[in-house]
């Protein structure tokens, strides 16, 4: 039997589809030295070529594609979205609004010197940035005719021109930013490394990039006298057992009788304890405690440890510091600080926002009761609330719908934008109620995912059978104009965060890469800072990026 691969695929579009997706992902993991090309710009080559090759696909037909992307975006970006302008949270918008305002107006100059077409200009800009929310809010503008296509050029012209620009400036965009991540620091008299120790010593920071996270033990001990000679007569919360060993004093037994210890007991001669703590804990114990005799008793240690994420909830605790919780009153210990899926170093002095993850291990019934205080324990569930998610996507496009006239100008927020204050205000609602609109992460970042490259599945095809050509015609100008785009709005911005916002080193090129939105940058600037603390100032200015890019693909479609 012979089976025609070149027919099978054009009378399968469904077929073509993930065909394209399969190599376009396989392409992505190529890696030259520790860059990796990733699965957005592999799947557009892909695209790019088996359109070239004359395949082809309606890219309106894949439009829920960018919109479940755009409206996962907004999701993810909800619950620490309102809570930017806690600390730094200024300098963090400022930066993202100077990258953006700076690559704005060096596009739009060059774009209109070089008198290239209508639509390059918006894919050189998401190219440059390593946005795809920028293309997204261009293309959308399109389709809802918030920006009107010149006469002289087709709509399926402009759609080539996106992709092509696109296609063109992202591997200038990617390989900038990791070349300038690694650079940036040598401009500097500190190196990174001291930079982010600076800081450390500042706010009480962890500063290793890979920490190692154990569940408490429970071990028990029988005071003798040298433990009550230590303790000379001072309750449990006079002595701060805590503080000193790094461990709590979960359970006493006394003359046969079992209790959990308020902060008024003291130790008496004969008593058993169980004591709660990470291992080396119970290694550096004060030998007062080891020269008792150790107790391997079923009742004593038979504590229920357990580790939970708890989501910050409560209105009284977003906005104050992480030390202010006085994990010590609730025998609990942090493991982990999560941010918008960036884990934050362990700061002390973090201000902690609204859906902020902390890792907690502990006796069940103190993790409870943290809990309880400061937000709610993360669903642990694989259901999905398929329900908020579809009606609030329904909501976004309503709000897309929406028009407004001023006068002989109709403007409206189109789908992009309308998707993503609904996918901002799930979030946010998520944050506050754990029952509601609950996505299990990893199905999020499915949907996100695969509508990412679906969308660059329809934008590669289109642009395919044509790249050759725009190559030899624009190519060159598209390079030189991607590089200015992607290296002066850096350099700007480390200048104004530098001098005039007077920022630690070691969080403004983490804030920077976070305002450009190029995660594998983020990688080399841990590694060479050896500490996660630059990821502070990633996620401050993540988040706002996003947003601020779907607003300015808009923009700039409309007033080229």
């Amino acid at each position: 039997m012979n089976i025609d691969i070149v027919t099978l695929l054009e009378q399968n579009p469904i077929l073509l589809i993930f065909v394209v997706l399969a190599i376009g992902l396989g392409i992505g993991k190529i890696q030259f030295g520790r860059m990796q090309l990733g699965s957005a710009i592999g799947v557009l080559i892909s695209a790019i070529l088996m359109g070239n090759l004359g395949f082809s696909f309606n890219a309106d037909a894949l439009t829920i594609g960018f919109m479940l992307f755009i409206f996962c975006v907004g999701i993810e970006a909800g619950p620490n979205f309102f809570g930017i302008f806690f600390r730094d949270g200024k300098h963090y918008f400022i930066l993202s609004l100077t990258v953006l305002s700076s690559a704005l107006a060096i596009t739009y100059f060059m774009s209109s010197y070089l008198e290239l077409d209508f639509g390059f200009s918006a894919g050189m800009m998401a190219g440059s940035l390593t946005s795809t929310p920028i293309l997204v809010g261009a293309q959308d503008a399109l389709k809802t005719g918030l920006a009107t296509v010149p006469s002289d050029i087709t709509m399926d012209k402009v759609r080539e021109n996106l992709s092509v620009g696109y296609a063109i400036a992202y591997l200038v965009g990617l390989t900038s930013m990791i070349l300038m991540a690694k650079l940036l620091p040598k401009f500097q008299r500190q190196n990174l490394h001291d930079s982010a120790t600076q800081i450390a010593q500042e706010r009480g920071l962890d500063t290793s990039a890979q920490r190692k996270v154990y569940l408490p033990i429970i071990r028990a001990y029988r005071v003798g006298t040298e433990l009550v000679d230590w303790t000379d007569g001072k309750n449990l919360r006079e002595l701060g057992i805590y503080r000193q060993t790094g461990c709590y004093i979960e359970r006493i037994r006394r003359n046969g009788i079992l209790a959990h210890p308020d902060g008024d007991a003291i130790l008496q001669q004969g008593d058993e304890i169980a004591l709660v703590g990470y291992p080396d804990s119970h290694a550096r114990l004060d030998p007062s405690f080891r020269n008792g005799k150790e107790v391997f008793d079923r009742n004593l240690l038979d504590l229920r440890i357990v580790e939970e994420e708890i989501v910050v909830k409560s209105d009284s605790i977003a906005g104050k510091k992480l030390s202010d919780l006085n994990l010590s009153e609730y025998g609990c210990f942090l493991n982990r600080v999560v941010r918008a899926q960036i884990e934050m170093p362990m700061d002390l002095n973090i201000v902690l926002a609204k859906g902020d993850i902390l890792q907690v291990s502990g006796e069940k019934s103190r993790v409870m009761g943290l809990a309880e205080r400061i937000g709610f324990i993360s669903i642990h569930s694989q259901m999905a609330d398929l329900l908020a998610f579809c009606s609030f996507f329904i909501l976004g496009i309503l709000f897309g719908l929406i028009t407004m006239t001023f006068g002989q100008v109709t403007f409206g927020l189109g789908n992009a934008v309308g998707l993503l204050l609904s996918g901002i205000t799930l979030g946010f609602l998520r944050a506050n109620h754990p029952t509601f609109g609950y996505v299990p992460q990893g199905a999020l970042n499915m949907v996100k995912d695969l509508g990412l490259m679906f969308f660059m599945v329809g934008i590669g095809l289109s642009a395919g059978d044509s790249i050759v050509s725009y190559m030899s015609q624009v190519g060159p100008q598209i390079l030189g104009v991607s590089l200015l785009v992607s290296v002066i709005p850096v350099m700007i911005a480390y200048l104004v965060g530098a001098y005039v916002l007077k920022m630690n080193r070691a969080l403004l090129i983490g804030a920077i890469v976070g305002a450009r939105t190029c995660g594998p940058a983020m990688d080399v600037v841990n590694e060479q800072a050896k500490s996660t603390i630059p990821a502070l100032g990633y996620a401050g200015t993540y988040a706002i990026a996003n947003i601020l890019m779907t607003l300015a693909g808009t923009f700039l479609i409309i007033i080229t």
